[in-house]
Protein backbone atom coordinates (compact mmCIF):
# COMPACT_ATOMS: atom_id res chain seq x y z
CA UNK A 1 0.00 0.00 0.00
CA UNK A 2 1.80 3.23 -1.09
CA UNK A 3 1.89 5.86 1.95
CA UNK A 4 -0.48 8.59 0.19
CA UNK A 5 -3.34 5.45 0.12
CA UNK A 6 -2.01 4.83 3.91
CA UNK A 7 -2.22 8.20 5.45
CA UNK A 8 -5.75 8.45 3.39
CA UNK A 9 -7.02 5.71 5.17
CA UNK A 10 -5.47 7.10 8.43
CA UNK A 11 -7.55 10.55 7.92
CA UNK A 12 -10.53 8.62 7.17
CA UNK A 13 -10.20 6.03 10.28
CA UNK A 14 -9.49 9.18 12.40
CA UNK A 15 -11.64 11.83 11.46
CA UNK A 16 -14.11 13.80 14.45
CA UNK A 17 -16.99 15.33 13.89
CA UNK A 18 -20.41 17.09 15.29
CA UNK A 19 -23.44 14.36 15.39
CA UNK A 20 -26.43 16.24 15.46
CA UNK A 21 -27.28 15.21 11.52
CA UNK A 22 -26.37 11.40 12.98
CA UNK A 23 -28.85 12.21 15.61
CA UNK A 24 -31.68 12.85 13.27
CA UNK A 25 -30.90 10.03 11.33
CA UNK A 26 -31.11 7.54 13.91
CA UNK A 27 -34.70 9.30 15.12
CA UNK A 28 -35.59 8.37 11.75
CA UNK A 29 -33.81 4.70 11.73
CA UNK A 30 -35.97 4.22 14.93
CA UNK A 31 -39.13 5.41 13.66
CA UNK A 32 -38.74 2.37 10.57
CA UNK A 33 -37.48 0.07 12.36
CA UNK A 34 -40.66 0.46 14.65
CA UNK A 35 -43.04 0.39 11.62
CA UNK A 36 -41.79 -2.21 10.09
CA UNK A 37 -41.91 -4.28 13.11
CA UNK A 38 -45.68 -3.36 13.12
CA UNK A 39 -46.52 -4.30 10.21
CA UNK A 40 -44.88 -7.69 10.80
CA UNK A 41 -47.33 -7.95 14.03
CA UNK A 42 -50.35 -7.02 11.86
CA UNK A 43 -49.13 -9.54 9.29
CA UNK A 44 -49.18 -12.13 12.17
CA UNK A 45 -52.40 -11.05 13.27
CA UNK A 46 -54.29 -11.33 10.22
CA UNK A 47 -52.26 -14.26 8.20
CA UNK A 48 -51.11 -16.43 11.35
CA UNK A 49 -47.27 -17.38 11.78
CA UNK A 50 -45.14 -17.21 8.30
CA UNK A 51 -43.74 -20.47 9.81
CA UNK A 52 -47.09 -22.48 9.58
CA UNK A 53 -47.50 -21.73 5.71
CA UNK A 54 -44.71 -22.09 2.82
CA UNK A 55 -41.33 -20.97 3.81
CA UNK A 56 -37.59 -21.34 2.95
CA UNK A 57 -35.70 -21.17 5.71
CA UNK A 58 -32.14 -20.21 4.88
CA UNK A 59 -30.90 -21.57 8.67
CA UNK A 60 -32.00 -24.76 9.33
CA UNK A 61 -35.04 -25.38 10.52
CA UNK A 62 -34.34 -26.15 13.52
CA UNK A 63 -33.18 -22.29 14.06
CA UNK A 64 -36.47 -21.29 12.83
CA UNK A 65 -38.62 -20.22 16.23
CA UNK A 66 -41.96 -21.32 17.21
CA UNK A 67 -44.99 -19.04 17.02
CA UNK A 68 -44.81 -17.76 20.64
CA UNK A 69 -40.75 -17.09 20.51
CA UNK A 70 -41.45 -15.22 16.82
CA UNK A 71 -44.64 -13.17 18.68
CA UNK A 72 -41.55 -12.56 21.74
CA UNK A 73 -39.25 -11.39 19.69
CA UNK A 74 -41.46 -9.20 17.29
CA UNK A 75 -42.36 -7.42 20.74
CA UNK A 76 -38.29 -7.04 21.66
CA UNK A 77 -38.18 -5.53 18.15
CA UNK A 78 -40.63 -3.00 18.84
CA UNK A 79 -38.98 -1.97 22.46
CA UNK A 80 -35.37 -1.85 21.17
CA UNK A 81 -36.93 0.69 18.04
CA UNK A 82 -38.44 2.88 21.16
CA UNK A 83 -35.09 3.02 22.79
CA UNK A 84 -33.30 4.05 19.35
CA UNK A 85 -36.08 6.49 18.70
CA UNK A 86 -35.62 8.01 22.12
CA UNK A 87 -32.02 7.69 22.12
CA UNK A 88 -31.37 5.65 25.19
CA UNK A 89 -28.71 2.60 24.23
CA UNK A 90 -29.38 3.58 21.42
CA UNK A 91 -25.78 1.77 19.95
CA UNK A 92 -26.65 -1.19 21.52
CA UNK A 93 -30.35 -0.76 20.40
CA UNK A 94 -29.61 -0.34 17.13
CA UNK A 95 -26.75 -3.18 16.73
CA UNK A 96 -29.82 -5.78 18.50
CA UNK A 97 -32.81 -4.08 15.99
CA UNK A 98 -30.11 -5.12 13.04
CA UNK A 99 -28.95 -8.58 14.69
CA UNK A 100 -32.57 -9.80 15.40
CA UNK A 101 -34.16 -8.63 12.06
CA UNK A 102 -31.39 -10.11 9.93
CA UNK A 103 -32.09 -13.37 12.07
CA UNK A 104 -35.73 -12.78 11.03
CA UNK A 105 -34.99 -12.49 6.85
CA UNK A 106 -32.89 -15.91 7.47
CA UNK A 107 -35.75 -17.32 8.59
CA UNK A 108 -37.54 -17.33 5.58
CA UNK A 109 -36.45 -16.42 2.25
CA UNK A 110 -39.96 -16.17 0.71
CA UNK A 111 -39.96 -12.43 2.96
CA UNK A 112 -36.86 -11.71 1.74
CA UNK A 113 -36.37 -8.11 0.35
CA UNK A 114 -33.94 -6.09 -0.50
CA UNK A 115 -35.01 -2.57 1.22
CA UNK A 116 -35.91 -4.54 4.71
CA UNK A 117 -32.01 -6.10 4.37
CA UNK A 118 -30.75 -2.71 3.48
CA UNK A 119 -32.65 -1.02 6.72
CA UNK A 120 -30.74 -3.60 9.04
CA UNK A 121 -27.77 -3.17 7.14
CA UNK A 122 -27.52 0.76 7.56
CA UNK A 123 -28.98 0.27 11.32
CA UNK A 124 -25.99 -2.02 12.06
CA UNK A 125 -23.54 0.35 10.24
CA UNK A 126 -25.51 3.68 12.25
CA UNK A 127 -24.72 1.74 15.40
CA UNK A 128 -20.93 2.31 15.27
CA UNK A 129 -21.22 5.77 14.97
CA UNK A 130 -22.14 8.27 17.56
CA UNK A 131 -25.47 8.84 16.85
CA UNK A 132 -25.90 8.75 20.64
CA UNK A 133 -24.40 12.05 21.21
CA UNK A 134 -27.61 14.34 20.65
CA UNK A 135 -31.20 14.22 20.01
CA UNK A 136 -32.06 12.26 23.20
CA UNK A 137 -35.68 12.98 23.22
CA UNK A 138 -35.89 12.32 27.04
CA UNK A 139 -33.85 15.22 28.12
CA UNK A 140 -33.39 17.35 24.84
CA UNK A 141 -30.77 18.00 22.32
CA UNK A 142 -27.25 18.65 23.26
CA UNK A 143 -25.87 21.57 22.73
CA UNK A 144 -22.23 21.88 24.03
CA UNK A 145 -20.48 20.84 20.65
CA UNK A 146 -17.57 19.09 22.74
CA UNK A 147 -20.17 16.56 23.75
CA UNK A 148 -21.33 16.04 20.20
CA UNK A 149 -17.89 14.94 18.84
CA UNK A 150 -17.83 11.71 17.73
CA UNK A 151 -15.20 9.38 15.57
CA UNK A 152 -17.18 9.27 11.89
CA UNK A 153 -15.56 6.37 9.95
CA UNK A 154 -18.38 4.33 10.36
CA UNK A 155 -20.48 6.84 9.34
CA UNK A 156 -18.37 7.06 5.43
CA UNK A 157 -18.62 2.99 5.46
CA UNK A 158 -21.96 3.76 5.48
CA UNK A 159 -21.68 6.24 2.38
CA UNK A 160 -19.81 3.18 0.48
CA UNK A 161 -22.48 1.40 1.21
CA UNK A 162 -25.11 3.73 -0.44
CA UNK A 163 -23.05 3.99 -3.26
CA UNK A 164 -22.86 0.02 -3.39
CA UNK A 165 -26.52 -0.42 -3.23
CA UNK A 166 -26.37 1.92 -6.58
CA UNK A 167 -23.54 0.12 -8.74
CA UNK A 168 -25.37 -2.77 -7.85
CA UNK A 169 -28.50 -2.20 -8.90
CA UNK A 170 -27.72 0.04 -11.76
CA UNK A 171 -25.08 -2.72 -12.78
CA UNK A 172 -27.61 -5.54 -12.42
CA UNK A 173 -30.38 -3.54 -14.37
CA UNK A 174 -27.60 -2.53 -17.03
CA UNK A 175 -27.36 -6.04 -17.86
CA UNK A 176 -30.61 -7.49 -17.85
CA UNK A 177 -32.43 -6.58 -21.20
CA UNK A 178 -35.59 -6.66 -19.84
CA UNK A 179 -34.74 -3.85 -17.63
CA UNK A 180 -33.25 -1.68 -20.43
CA UNK A 181 -35.89 -2.29 -23.03
CA UNK A 182 -38.26 -1.03 -20.20
CA UNK A 183 -40.22 -4.60 -19.57
CA UNK A 184 -40.13 -4.34 -15.88
CA UNK A 185 -41.09 -0.73 -15.43
CA UNK A 186 -44.59 -1.25 -18.11
CA UNK A 187 -44.84 -4.80 -15.73
CA UNK A 188 -44.95 -2.48 -12.87
CA UNK A 189 -47.00 0.19 -14.06
CA UNK A 190 -49.51 -2.19 -15.26
CA UNK A 191 -49.43 -3.97 -11.67
CA UNK A 192 -49.31 -0.57 -9.28
CA UNK A 193 -50.96 1.81 -11.86
CA UNK A 194 -54.24 1.42 -10.15
CA UNK A 195 -52.18 2.64 -6.69
CA UNK A 196 -50.81 5.91 -8.61
CA UNK A 197 -54.63 6.65 -9.22
CA UNK A 198 -55.70 6.42 -5.88
CA UNK A 199 -52.74 8.72 -4.96
CA UNK A 200 -53.70 11.46 -6.78
CA UNK A 201 -51.72 11.09 -10.10
CA UNK A 202 -53.87 11.94 -13.25
CA UNK A 203 -54.67 8.71 -15.42
CA UNK A 204 -53.44 10.65 -18.81
CA UNK A 205 -50.33 10.66 -16.64
CA UNK A 206 -50.25 6.80 -15.54
CA UNK A 207 -51.24 5.71 -19.00
CA UNK A 208 -48.20 7.91 -21.03
CA UNK A 209 -45.82 6.66 -18.67
CA UNK A 210 -47.16 3.04 -19.67
CA UNK A 211 -46.19 3.66 -23.48
CA UNK A 212 -43.90 1.31 -24.81
CA UNK A 213 -41.57 3.90 -25.92
CA UNK A 214 -41.77 5.80 -22.69
CA UNK A 215 -41.26 2.79 -20.52
CA UNK A 216 -38.04 1.65 -22.37
CA UNK A 217 -36.61 5.49 -22.07
CA UNK A 218 -37.31 5.61 -18.36
CA UNK A 219 -35.47 2.21 -18.34
CA UNK A 220 -32.71 3.85 -19.51
CA UNK A 221 -32.69 6.96 -17.35
CA UNK A 222 -33.35 5.07 -14.25
CA UNK A 223 -29.82 2.91 -15.32
CA UNK A 224 -27.93 5.81 -15.61
CA UNK A 225 -29.14 8.04 -12.43
CA UNK A 226 -28.17 4.98 -10.41
CA UNK A 227 -24.83 4.92 -11.64
CA UNK A 228 -24.27 8.39 -11.84
CA UNK A 229 -25.40 8.65 -8.23
CA UNK A 230 -22.97 6.25 -7.19
CA UNK A 231 -20.24 8.86 -7.55
CA UNK A 232 -21.97 11.90 -8.05
CA UNK A 233 -22.95 11.88 -4.40
CA UNK A 234 -18.99 11.79 -3.79
CA UNK A 235 -18.51 14.92 -5.51
CA UNK A 236 -18.38 18.32 -3.60
CA UNK A 237 -19.46 20.17 -6.89
CA UNK A 238 -22.06 17.40 -7.83
CA UNK A 239 -23.45 16.67 -4.43
CA UNK A 240 -26.32 18.83 -3.79
CA UNK A 241 -27.13 18.63 -7.62
CA UNK A 242 -26.81 14.29 -7.43
CA UNK A 243 -29.22 14.29 -3.78
CA UNK A 244 -31.60 16.72 -5.30
CA UNK A 245 -32.08 14.37 -8.81
CA UNK A 246 -32.02 11.37 -6.51
CA UNK A 247 -34.53 12.74 -4.09
CA UNK A 248 -37.11 13.15 -7.53
CA UNK A 249 -35.77 9.95 -8.59
CA UNK A 250 -37.05 8.28 -5.51
CA UNK A 251 -40.33 10.22 -4.71
CA UNK A 252 -41.58 8.92 -8.55
CA UNK A 253 -41.13 5.39 -7.89
CA UNK A 254 -42.73 5.91 -4.61
CA UNK A 255 -46.53 6.96 -6.29
CA UNK A 256 -45.62 4.98 -8.99
CA UNK A 257 -44.69 1.22 -7.59
CA UNK A 258 -45.63 -0.63 -3.98
CA UNK A 259 -41.73 -0.40 -2.47
CA UNK A 260 -42.67 -0.63 0.86
CA UNK A 261 -40.16 1.98 3.15
CA UNK A 262 -37.63 1.85 0.45
CA UNK A 263 -37.38 5.24 -0.43
CA UNK A 264 -37.83 6.93 2.81
CA UNK A 265 -35.09 4.60 3.79
CA UNK A 266 -32.92 5.91 1.04
CA UNK A 267 -33.80 10.01 1.55
CA UNK A 268 -32.59 9.05 5.27
CA UNK A 269 -29.50 7.71 4.06
CA UNK A 270 -28.69 10.55 1.79
CA UNK A 271 -27.95 12.56 5.59
CA UNK A 272 -24.65 10.43 5.60
CA UNK A 273 -23.26 12.87 3.12
CA UNK A 274 -23.98 15.70 4.80
CA UNK A 275 -21.34 17.83 6.09
CA UNK A 276 -21.32 18.42 9.98
CA UNK A 277 -21.13 21.84 10.45
CA UNK A 278 -23.70 22.74 13.03
CA UNK A 279 -25.35 25.74 12.58
CA UNK A 280 -22.10 27.20 10.49
CA UNK A 281 -24.89 29.58 8.93
CA UNK A 282 -26.92 32.12 10.22
CA UNK A 283 -30.11 33.20 9.40
CA UNK A 284 -31.12 36.68 10.44
CA UNK A 285 -34.72 38.04 10.16
CA UNK A 286 -37.04 41.26 10.55
CA UNK A 287 -39.58 40.46 13.59
CA UNK A 288 -41.20 43.43 12.76
CA UNK A 289 -42.49 42.07 9.63
CA UNK A 290 -44.89 38.98 9.45
CA UNK A 291 -42.82 37.58 6.23
CA UNK A 292 -39.57 37.53 8.25
CA UNK A 293 -41.10 36.45 11.40
CA UNK A 294 -42.74 33.34 9.19
CA UNK A 295 -39.90 32.51 7.99
CA UNK A 296 -38.17 32.47 10.79
CA UNK A 297 -40.45 30.02 12.55
CA UNK A 298 -40.29 26.92 9.60
CA UNK A 299 -36.90 27.21 9.33
CA UNK A 300 -36.93 26.42 13.25
CA UNK A 301 -39.34 24.15 13.15
CA UNK A 302 -37.81 22.42 9.76
CA UNK A 303 -34.08 22.78 10.55
CA UNK A 304 -33.59 19.45 11.50
CA UNK A 305 -29.85 19.29 10.72
CA UNK A 306 -29.45 22.60 12.81
CA UNK A 307 -28.07 24.28 9.72
CA UNK A 308 -29.03 27.50 10.65
CA UNK A 309 -28.08 30.09 13.71
CA UNK A 310 -31.51 32.19 13.63
CA UNK A 311 -31.22 35.82 14.91
CA UNK A 312 -33.84 38.65 14.87
CA UNK A 313 -32.08 41.49 13.28
CA UNK A 314 -33.11 44.93 12.85
CA UNK A 315 -33.78 46.68 9.71
CA UNK A 316 -29.84 47.88 8.01
CA UNK A 317 -31.22 50.34 5.22
CA UNK A 318 -29.81 48.28 2.19
CA UNK A 319 -32.13 48.49 -0.64
CA UNK A 320 -35.06 49.99 2.19
CA UNK A 321 -34.58 47.28 4.37
CA UNK A 322 -35.24 43.08 4.25
CA UNK A 323 -37.44 40.29 5.94
CA UNK A 324 -34.54 37.82 5.54
CA UNK A 325 -30.66 37.82 5.08
CA UNK A 326 -29.03 34.59 5.31
CA UNK A 327 -25.51 34.80 5.62
CA UNK A 328 -23.41 31.68 4.09
CA UNK A 329 -20.22 29.81 5.60
CA UNK A 330 -17.79 31.65 3.94
CA UNK A 331 -19.97 35.03 5.22
CA UNK A 332 -21.05 36.19 2.24
CA UNK A 333 -25.10 37.18 2.22
CA UNK A 334 -27.76 36.42 0.39
CA UNK A 335 -31.34 37.93 0.38
CA UNK A 336 -34.87 37.53 -1.37
CA UNK A 337 -34.82 34.60 -4.14
CA UNK A 338 -31.53 33.67 -2.89
CA UNK A 339 -31.68 33.15 0.46
CA UNK A 340 -34.72 31.21 0.21
CA UNK A 341 -32.96 28.94 -2.45
CA UNK A 342 -30.36 28.45 0.45
CA UNK A 343 -32.67 28.03 2.96
CA UNK A 344 -34.45 25.36 0.84
CA UNK A 345 -30.77 23.69 0.48
CA UNK A 346 -30.33 23.31 3.91
CA UNK A 347 -33.96 22.62 5.51
CA UNK A 348 -34.46 18.81 4.48
CA UNK A 349 -38.17 18.80 4.03
CA UNK A 350 -38.11 21.94 1.73
CA UNK A 351 -35.29 20.32 -0.16
CA UNK A 352 -37.54 19.67 -2.84
CA UNK A 353 -38.00 23.51 -3.83
CA UNK A 354 -34.24 23.65 -3.94
CA UNK A 355 -33.18 23.29 -7.93
CA UNK A 356 -36.73 25.45 -9.08
CA UNK A 357 -35.47 28.26 -6.54
CA UNK A 358 -32.05 28.50 -7.37
CA UNK A 359 -32.63 28.05 -11.17
CA UNK A 360 -35.31 31.03 -10.49
CA UNK A 361 -32.10 32.92 -8.56
CA UNK A 362 -29.87 33.03 -11.38
CA UNK A 363 -31.81 34.83 -13.42
CA UNK A 364 -32.08 37.72 -10.87
CA UNK A 365 -29.77 40.59 -10.42
CA UNK A 366 -29.99 41.51 -6.97
CA UNK A 367 -30.55 39.21 -3.61
CA UNK A 368 -26.23 39.40 -3.14
CA UNK A 369 -24.85 41.41 -0.65
CA UNK A 370 -20.94 41.73 -0.39
CA UNK A 371 -20.46 42.59 3.01
CA UNK A 372 -19.77 40.02 5.88
CA UNK A 373 -21.47 39.13 8.85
Amino acid sequence: MSGRAAGWIRRWAGEVGDAHVLGTVRVAFGAMLFWQTLELGRDLETRGYFGDAFHVPFVPEAWVPSARVYAGLLAARLFLAALVLLGQAARPALFASAALGLYGLLCDRVEFHHNRYALFCFALLLAFTPCHRAIVLTRGDVEGPGERLGSLWAQRVAQLQVSLIYVASGGSKLLDHEWRDGLVIADRFARYGGEALARGVPAGVVEWFSRPAVTSNLAKLAIATELLLAVGLWLPRTRVIAIWWGVMFHLTIEVTSRVELFTWLTLTTYAFFVVPDHRARKLYFDATRPSGAWTARVVAALDWFARFDARPWSPDGLRGGHSVVVVRRDGTRATGVRALAMIARCVPLLFPLWAPLALAASFTRGGEANTRA
